[in-house]
Formats: C-alpha cells, sequence, structure tokens
C-alpha cells in the first residue's frame, strides 16, 4: 500500500519512533553486524529497526533507553504471569543450589505429576526444550503407534519450525519460506479448519493417516479459533478410524484456562503438546497423553510394542522445570479464585472500547478475540479467514508504531500477535485505553484509511 496520504502517516510516525528509540537505533547498527536482520527471530524484526530492551517488570518492559512499554506481545505469548513473577522466579531461586543439569532431577518427577493432574488427557508426559520439538516428538509418536505416515494439519495453523509443518498457513498449500524441499511435506495432508464433509470424505477414503493435529485457537491464521462442534467431530471420526488426535496448545495451553482448550471446549485429544505459558517463559515444551500412546516411548515396553526414540541433553533442564511448577502452581491458584474470568472480562471489555473509538474516526476495524488473546483486523470486507489472510497490514503495522510511541506495545508492527497477561490489572487497561486515545488523535489514520478505500 503507497499512497501520498499513507506515506505522510508512516513519515511522521516513523520520525516520532526514531526521536524516541535512538539507544535501539545505536543497538540495531550493532546487532545486524553479528545478526541477520538484529535479531534471532523474524517475528522481533520491524522497521524502521526493532526495539531493544534492557528489560520487563509486570506488564511493562523496560527499552535500553530506559522507556516503559505496557507489553501485550509478551515474547509472542508465553509471559501469562507477566514479566518476572515471583512464582516463576521464586521456583528457580529454590533450586539454584541443585545445577542447571543433573540426570534426572527430582524435579522432574515433581512437575510431570502436576502436569498430569492439570492436562485432561494425560497419564504421561515427556518433556523437550521447545513447542516444535514437542510437535516433531507427538507425531513420531503418532506413526509408531499407528504404522501409518500421513499427518493432516488445516490451512492457518502452524505448528512450529519442522520442514513438514511449514506450510498451509494461508488457505493454500503454499510454503511458508524458502529451504523447504518437496520430499518433506509430501506426507502432509492439508483441509480448510471447520469443512466437516471434507474432512470426513478424507478420512473415509484413506487408511494411510497417522495423526490428525491442530491448534484449536487457530492462532497463526488470525486467532478464528475452532468451534466446539468440529472437534467433537474430529473426536468421534478420529476414534472410529484409528487415527491419533492431537491439539497443539502450545498458544491455547493454560491461556484457554486450567485445563486449556480441552477443559474450553469438553473434548479430550490423545495427545497434547505444550510450551510457552507452560513454564512461564523459560525453554519447555511438553508432550503428554494417555498411556496407551506414550507407551510407544517406553524403554520397559512389552514385546511387539512400536518403540518410538526421544531424548535429548536439555529435555531435564532443572530452571526450566523450576519455573514451570511454579507458573503451574500458580496459575491453579488463579484459577481457583476466579483470576481467569476477570482477567478476560477485562479484555473483553478493551475490546468494546477498541471497536468503539475505531467507529468514532470512522475507521473499520474487526476483532478477532479469544480469552486472553486478541487480533485486530483494519478492513470493510466480510471477516473470514479467506478474505483476511492476505490483508495489506500496511495501515495496522502503523498503528502499532504510533502506539509504540505512547508507550503501548500491543503487539509488535507485522505480527499482529496480541496477548494479556495477569498482570494487566484494571489501572493497566486504563493506561492502555489513554495510549489508544492518543495515538488516533496524534496521526491522521482517519485519512490515511479512507484515501485507501
Amino acid at each position: 500500500m503507497s499512497n501520498t496520504v499513507l506515506d505522510a502517516l508512516r513519515e511522521k510516525i516513523v520520525s516520532d519512533y526514531l526521536v524516541k528509540t535512538p539507544g535501539s537505533q545505536v543497538m540495531f547498527e550493532r546487532a545486524r553486524k553479528v545478526l541477520p536482520g538484529g535479531t534471532s527471530g523474524n517475528l522481533r524484526f520491524f522497521k524502521p529497526y526493532p526495539l531493544y530492551m534492557s528489560h520487563g517488570d509486570g506488564a511493562r518492559s523496560f527499552d535500553v533507553d530506559g522507556s516503559p512499554y505496557i507489553d501485550c506481545f509478551l515474547c509472542n505469548g508465553p509471559l501469562l504471569l507477566g514479566h518476572r513473577h515471583p512464582a516463576v522466579e521464586g521456583g528457580i531461586a529454590e533450586l539454584q543450589s541443585v545445577g542447571s543439569l543433573v540426570v534426572n532431577p527430582e524435579v522432574l518427577v515433581t512437575c510431570a505429576e502436576k502436569l498430569v493432574e492439570l492436562s485432561p488427557c494425560a497419564d504421561q508426559v515427556r518433556f523437550l526444550n521447545s513447542g516444535t520439538e514437542a510437535v516433531m516428538t507427538a507425531v513420531r509418536y503418532a506413526r509408531a503407534y499407528t504404522g501409518k505416515d500421513k499427518v493432516l494439519k488445516f490451512y492457518g495453523h502452524y505448528h512450529g519450525q519442522d520442514d513438514q509443518f511449514l506450510l498451509g498457513v494461508y488457505p493454500n498449500r503454499d510454503r511458508f519460506g524458502d529451504g523447504i524441499p518437496d520430499a518433506s511435506i509430501e506426507n502432509t495432508l492439508t483441509l480448510p479448519c471447520g469443512d466437516e464433509d471434507a474432512f470426513k470424505a478424507l478420512l473415509n477414503s484413506r487408511d494411510d493417516i497417522a495423526c490428525v493435529i491442530l491448534d484449536p485457537a487457530m492462532h497463526a491464521g488470525g486467532l478464528w479459533s475452532v468451534e466446539t462442534e468440529f472437534l467433537q467431530l474430529l473426536r468421534d471420526v478420529t476414534c472410529e478410524k484409528g487415527v491419533v488426535l492431537i491439539f497443539d496448545e502450545v498458544i491455547a495451553g493454560f491461556r484457554l484456562g486450567l485445563g486449556g482448550a480441552q477443559e474450553y471446549h469438553g473434548v479430550k485429544s490423545d495427545l497434547v503438546i505444550y510450551g510457552k505459558a507452560l513454564s512461564g517463559g523459560e525453554k519447555l515444551g511438553a508432550v503428554a497423553g494417555a498411556a496407551e500412546f506414550m507407551e510407544v516411548t517406553n524403554p520397559l515396553a512389552s514385546q511387539g510394542v512400536p518403540r518410538a526414540f526421544q531424548s535429548g541433553t536439555g529435555n531435564d533442564g532443572t530452571m526450566a522445570l523450576a519455573a514451570a511448577l511454579g507458573a503451574m502452581g500458580e496459575y491453579e491458584r488463579l484459577a481457583q479464585s476466579g483470576e481467569y474470568d476477570r482477567l478476560w472480562t477485562r479484555v473483553e471489555d478493551f475490546e468494546h472500547f477498541l471497536k468503539a473509538i475505531f467507529a468514532e474516526f470512522e475507521i473499520d476495524l474487526h476483532i478477532n478475540r479469544l480469552c486472553s488473546m486478541m487480533q485486530l483486523f483494519i478492513s470493510s470486507k466480510p471477516a473470514s479467514f479467506a478474505n483476511y489472510a492476505t490483508l495489506d497490514n500496511s495501515l495496522l503495522d502503523l498503528f502499532y508504531l504510533g502506539l509504540i510511541n505512547h508507550g503501548l506495545m500491543l503487539s509488535l508492527p507485522t505480527s499482529n500477535h496480541v496477548y494479556f497477561s495477569f498482570a494487566h490489572d484494571n489501572q493497566v487497561f486504563a493506561d492502555m485505553k489513554t495510549a489508544v486515545r492518543a495515538t488516533l488523535e496524534t496521526y491522521p489514520f482517519t485519512d490515511a484509511y479512507k484515501s485507501q478505500l
């Protein structure tokens, strides 16, 4: 998108950003020499240069210039408790004397017991280093259990960085970047999410499908979520066909409630994948599930049981497990005291505020919200995954950058992933509303929007 009005808006917002963040500009010039794009991940980059932070505390991050920002990106979601929560930091501090890595630490067993207690489908669990590793492992278990190779994923669902899943993020089989060979995706089948007839027809026509995997939040595709009725259909048909059902709850886990998407929708999967919020920001992933499916990785399994290999040097890192144990204990306390519902009410109120103020400024805004997550779309098109998957988000990116100029990191420009934590209390939301209004009053977003109609 490029026109005179939009270019003038961009020039003003970028100019203010340059004035506000000189330390980040200096850091970017250093970082780009040793880090591609100056970051360790593509989602962390945005133009003219990314923010560089010194620390976080509660609902706020502080950049290298010392400027505070209300943080609603939360490092793409894991900080459900906010930055430096005492339950997480306290858990780590308690085990400092243990060392970062020891073989089969006691906290490994305690943490597994707690996750099994909280996860609706889980009898057993294996820990890993990331959500990507957990996805790879869960699919391997499913293939070992069934003796079949094909995997079904849905358009708009993201399952980490393994080549076999880096396709279908949009409403087609386009690959999510280069470097992904044909051979890597030949066993990955794709369908539109929610298409009951297509799903039943596919499973009725094939006997080579090992598993169905999905993100119940459909987060990468725009947070369109997945209807409970469709999840129940998946559950019924996969049971009938002997196909393993995997919920990828790297995003949804603990955000949709203490029991995640399984509890929220009342549908149990065979295997479930955790990451992000599981350990409150430390590096940890997990595969949990019924003993029947987890048995394939058990070295004590009976003769004739398929054997799937899984191991890793850092899978039982003491600090990550201690953080997870502390985080899960805090999630449990928050659930019992009704704090999940109170957070979701605050987020719903903020959603209503955003819709009202955008209407006041005559800008069409659609919001997808699920519990404590949100995504925004500036468009007059009918709301759907198909219509919004390829939107030009130039104006939205400038809105996010303009908010940063007013001390609110609602999302990173180019990301459009908005998360809220339990640290986002009533005063934080009031400050957010002030920043939104100031941004829309300071910059001519209305004129820019109308110029592209």
